[in-house]
């Protein structure tokens, strides 16, 4: 079964991530920091990860980093109310899969998921 890592500091954001994911096939696993996240990578290392841009302690721009440094190849999508990073070019450059905004339409999300990974097994 494929999986999916969601680090967001939102419960709310990763709960409906977490359900309509979960409902497509996905195994998803939640975190609400990077230190979190690092702590379920470190476990088990996800076919894709789903990365909000504005939390405490690491930013998700830190930790698309230092993912991008131990995992280049992996599957990321950022997502954020900050409509205004959708261009950012460092984001592009560390070549995400994708970017959604919140509110996350969850139909577009479901698309770049499997885009990103391909269907669950």
């Amino acid at each position: 079964m494929k999986s999916i890592l969601v680090v967001d500091d939102e419960e709310h954001i990763r709960l409906l991530f977490q359900d309509e994911l979960t409902d497509e096939g996905y195994h998803v696993r939640t975190a609400a920091s990077a230190r979190e996240g690092w702590d379920l990578i470190a476990e088990r290392v996800p076919d894709l990860v789903i990365l909000d841009i504005r939390m405490p302690e690491q930013s998700g721009l830190e930790m698309l980093e230092d993912l991008r440094q131990r995992f280049p190849h992996l599957p990321i999508i950022m997502c954020t109310a900050l409509r205004a990073l959708e261009d950012d070019y460092t984001i592009w450059e560390s070549q995400v899969s994708a970017f959604v905004s919140k509110p996350v339409d969850l139909d577009d999300l479901i698309v770049k998921v499997k885009d990103a990974i391909g269907a669950p097994d």
